[in-house]
């Protein structure tokens, strides 16, 4: 990409990361009050790589729905014993965004702005400087007048360690020699891959009639070999597709490690000068490990905060009890005393469809979430609840 370089040791606002959190962060400023204001995003790698698959649910008109490369009102859920499931999820939406054209989009309407400049960088350190903040980097330093944004720093989240879940997937792009899928329709989660007390599943978004994203996908503490993942996905398309390698053809593949641990940062709020957003700053949901639309919107609130100078609203909003069940929720998935499968299969059999997206988006009431908690299993969430309290509400 032909990016402007920056012209000034100083600005407003300073992006450290140019990823998906901090070139959504930029294009909201840019759609702001704020718009005039001096922006530059320093990246340590190129934007746009690794290619990435974001995907999201939603009822509301979304920021992005304009450019999905595909839509779907109806989900397949399957069952480890094989029982499956079309969900009708309207009036949610099912939505799926190709990282390649989220970047080109967003970089593009950037470059409309020529306070806006890029820098690659690698970052050294942040430091306070008089009224602001300072990115020390291996192309010198820049200073930022009003506050840094942080979405390099990692989180908390051994990859070795068991006892930390992380969410980590393999996942390829085919097309298929002959017409196959049924594109009308996508697979949250095919639970018949399950055969530990590990989650795992397959996650299948046909785009067209010869081509999809298989996803082998683990809620889990231990690491596979990539190698490992592409076994379980040739072997699903043979079994479930009656495609040997010789049909189909690997167009793209992607692979990732999502940390599913709760934040240990303490609330932030603008009052702060250096910030962290994205996974750094505990955006991504810990029971899940979706991030790309609870991003936007943690990001949109963070601009009218800005906008309306109120330095006490928090980065992200705080509710006790949701982040309670989201570490009963990881505390089962350690204790392995249930198969992970079988919570989401009882949620999904005894819950309607719109009721649990709306719950995996945070947007239930506390009444309805207890609702939801009676049906889980029950001995492996109160030994989770047991095991918490003795620790203090405190993960291994």
């Amino acid at each position: 990409m032909n990016l402007p370089g920056p012209s000034q040791s100083e600005y407003s606002f300073i992006m450290a990361g140019g990823g998906m959190s901090g070139l959504s962060l930029a294009y909201y400023l840019a759609k702001s009050s704020l718009q005039k204001e001096s922006i530059l995003i320093i990246s340590q790698d190129e934007i746009g790589f690794p290619k990435k698959t974001w995907c999201y649910w939603s009822e509301e008109e979304e920021s992005f729905d304009k450019i999905a490369n595909k839509s779907w009102q109806h989900l397949w859920f399957h069952e480890a014993q094989g029982t499956s499931k079309l969900l009708a999820i309207q009036p949610f939406t099912y939505s799926k965004i190709s990282s390649d054209t989220w970047f080109t989009h967003v970089v593009d309407e950037l470059k409309k702005h020529p306070n806006i400049h890029f820098l690659k960088a690698n970052i050294h350190q942040f430091s306070y400087a008089g009224c602001g903040s300072t990115v020390h980097t291996s192309r010198g330093n820049f200073h930022a007048r009003h506050k840094i944004f942080d979405s390099i720093t990692p989180i908390f989240c051994e990859a070795a360690n068991e006892k930390h879940i992380k969410q980590h997937f393999l996942g390829w792009t085919i097309q298929s020699n002959f017409p196959i899928f049924k594109d009308e329709s996508a697979h949250l989660f095919d639970f018949r891959v399950a055969f530990e007390k590990e989650c795992e599943f397959m996650y299948v978004l046909p785009t067209s009639n010869r081509e999809a994203l298989f996803e082998y996908t683990y809620f889990s503490g231990k690491i596979r070999t990539k190698e490992q993942y592409r076994e379980k996905i040739k072997n699903y398309l043979l079994a479930y597709y009656n495609l040997s390698h010789e049909e189909y053809e690997i167009i793209e593949e992607e692979y990732g490690i999502i940390p599913m641990r709760p934040s240990s940062l303490p609330p932030q709020n603008l009052h702060d000068k250096i910030l962290r957003i994205g996974t750094s700053g505990g955006f991504v949901k810990p029971s899940t490990g979706y991030s790309f639309l609870r991003t936007q919107h943690l990001l949109t609130d963070l601009i009218k905060n800005l906008e309306s100078k109120n330095l006490n609203g928090l980065m992200i909003p705080e509710n006790r009890f949701k982040a309670w069940l989201d570490k009963v929720f990881l505390q089962v998935l350690i204790d392995q005393h249930v198969a992970g499968n079988e919570v989401f299969e009882a949620l999904f059999r005894k819950n309607n469809p719109q009721k649990m997206l709306r719950f995996l988006a945070e947007k239930t009431s506390w009444k309805e979430d207890l609702g939801l908690m009676t049906t889980v299993p029950t001995m492996p969430f109160l030994r989770a609840v047991i095991s918490l309290a003795w620790r203090k509400n405190q993960l291994p």
